[in-house]
């Protein structure tokens, strides 16, 4: 059975991806409070890797230091390739700040387009990563606007949950972006809440991904590149602010 934004087929393109270069994305919108979120974050992350998949966390709430381990590190230096290549026999993942490559890569989207940002984003990283890039909805609305991309929205036990996912979809959903509810442990009404909002305020029915089904259908429902050709880790054209010759597609 198929459903809007879904493609039951998805799930051997991550592997078949992984041979044509391709990481794979799935947006998370944060809550407005952040660190609000961070069980649902681990979790989700845990699910993954759980499942085998190689996972790198981008947590665009918290803002790079230093000269190294950075999402914006990671964008400006040339050197840095194959990132989330390995997975530790413990099933870490590797988690990095990015308050302020994401930042980047929404002027970049601004000015060229979220292909040559998504070009930039994917360009550190190894083939088959799965790339969570945990940030608010607008900087996501900002990146994403034009491509048709899932974003996962946590509803989860606190007083704003409701508040914070509503909100969420509203962004993402007016900038076409195909907004999903995630809960963790929220009250079934406060979930019931939010879908019937959004079908009413919005005309948005927000499909509901539950806790047992994250590692199948994150890696079946992110966002890979299409094209044949990766891009080569040391002379791509996706490095640098603009990458103006990167001309990917994405699905």
């Amino acid at each position: 059975m198929f459903e809007f934004g879904f493609d039951q087929a998805a799930g051997l393109r991550l592997d078949l991806q992984a041979r044509d270069g391709s990481p794979a994305l799935m947006p998370l919108a944060s809550p407005a409070q952040p660190s609000h979120g961070f069980e649902w974050l681990c979790r989700l992350a845990m699910a993954l890797a759980d499942a085998g998949q190689r996972v790198v966390v981008i947590d665009a709430c918290a803002t790079e230091r230093g000269d190294s381990g950075g999402l914006v590190h990671a964008l400006g230096d040339g050197s840095v390739a194959n990132l989330g290549a390995t997975r530790s026999d413990g099933g870490d993942w590797l988690v990095m700040p990015g308050a302020q490559g994401l930042q980047s890569l929404v002027n970049t989207a601004a000015a060229g387009g979220a292909d040559t940002a998504l070009s930039r984003l994917f360009a550190p990283f190894a083939a088959g990563v799965v790339l969570l890039l945990y940030a608010p909805a607008q900087a996501l609305a900002g990146l994403l606007g034009g491509l048709s991309a899932r974003v996962l929205v946590p509803v989860l036990q606190q007083p704003q949950a409701s508040i914070d996912a509503y909100g969420a979809l509203k962004w993402l959903h007016g900038t076409g972006l195909c907004p999903v509810l995630a809960p963790l442990d929220a009250p079934a009404q406060v979930l019931a809440n939010v879908i019937d909002t959004a079908q009413r305020h919005l005309g948005l029915r927000a499909p509901v991904w539950t806790q047992d089904a994250w590692a199948r259908r994150v890696p079946d429902g992110a966002l890979v590149r299409t094209d044949t050709a990766p891009f080569s880790p040391t002379r791509s054209p996706a490095r640098g602010l603009m990458a103006g010759a990167a001309s990917p597609f994405w699905s």
